[in-house]
């Protein structure tokens, strides 16, 4: 399958709306010189090719009471790794989770309330799941940096 091409204004269009993804067409047309109605169709573009898959905000977690960021690394049996990835990504704590290589385990990032949370959701929700064999948690005491993953 082809790439679809990005050219320098498109990659100036998309750093910007990751860093204000409120930003209007018009003001992204002055800074880049260009119309409203040119910036418009170069982002429908872009939607449309699969690159800007959608439009979000980024929330302070803390703030609304999910102060416990984990990790997770939850190895599994494999032919149970696509229906325990499935299950856990339905529950709304958690933020991403990814297959990963080497032995069967899934990646798994989780925004909880606190240590009790942390208890429930590791003993009801993960080790509840047929086909898990271990899980490491790894709970977060600084962020460095929080990234969209890809930064341009």
């Amino acid at each position: 399958m082809e790439q679809p091409a990005v050219d320098q204004t498109d990659q100036e269009i998309i750093k910007m709306l990751l860093e204000n993804g409120r930003m209007s067409y018009s003001k992204i047309g002055e800074l880049l010189k260009l119309s409203r109605v040119a910036i418009q169709k170069r982002v429908e573009a872009l939607v449309e090719a699969g690159i800007i898959e959608n439009f979000t905000i980024r929330v302070n977690a803390t703030k609304l009471g999910q102060s416990v960021p984990v990790f997770f690394e939850v190895e599994v049996e494999p032919r149970y790794a696509e229906a325990v990835g499935n299950a856990l990504a339905e529950d709304p704590n958690v933020v991403s989770i990814y297959q990963m290589t080497g032995p069967s385990t899934l990646h798994m990032h989780a925004l909880l309330k606190d240590e009790p949370d942390l208890e429930r959701f590791l003993y009801k929700k993960i080790y509840a799941l047929e086909g898990v064999v271990r899980v490491e948690t790894h709970l977060t005491i600084r962020r460095f940096k929080q990234g969209t993953g890809l930064e341009l």
